[in-house]
């Protein structure tokens, strides 16, 4: 089951500059799924970190942890990916991404 890509995010080449700012160049526009969904991500022991936003992207899209991506009018960083399968099935149905506001994007 995928979800419907009624929403289109924008995901910035970026580089940081002397202050550790991301300064976006580029971007690429992909179709995705969009929602203000909170949920707690961790990866680490002892440490949470709350997620303010989901994406859903199609399984063949170039999206990766770290990337800045433009959607809703507001900056995001992808903090978390999860590729979903079905079980007993290597078949990638649709990419979850955990997303992070940003802010003092040039």
């Amino acid at each position: 089951m995928k979800p419907p890509m009624t929403h289109t995010a924008r995901k910035y080449a970026t580089t940081r500059n002397a202050y550790g700012d991301y300064v976006a160049g580029g971007y690429q526009e992909l179709p995705c799924h969009f929602r203000y969904v909170n949920e707690i991500i961790s990866d680490v022991p002892n440490e949470t970190v709350q997620s303010d936003a989901m994406a859903w992207f199609d399984p063949t899209t170039d999206v990766q942890e770290q990337d800045l991506l433009f959607i809703d009018n507001g900056f995001y960083r992808v903090e978390k990916l999860i590729r979903a399968r079905k079980l007993r099935s290597n078949a990638i149905q649709f990419i979850k991404c955990f997303l992070l506001k940003q802010n003092g994007i040039s």
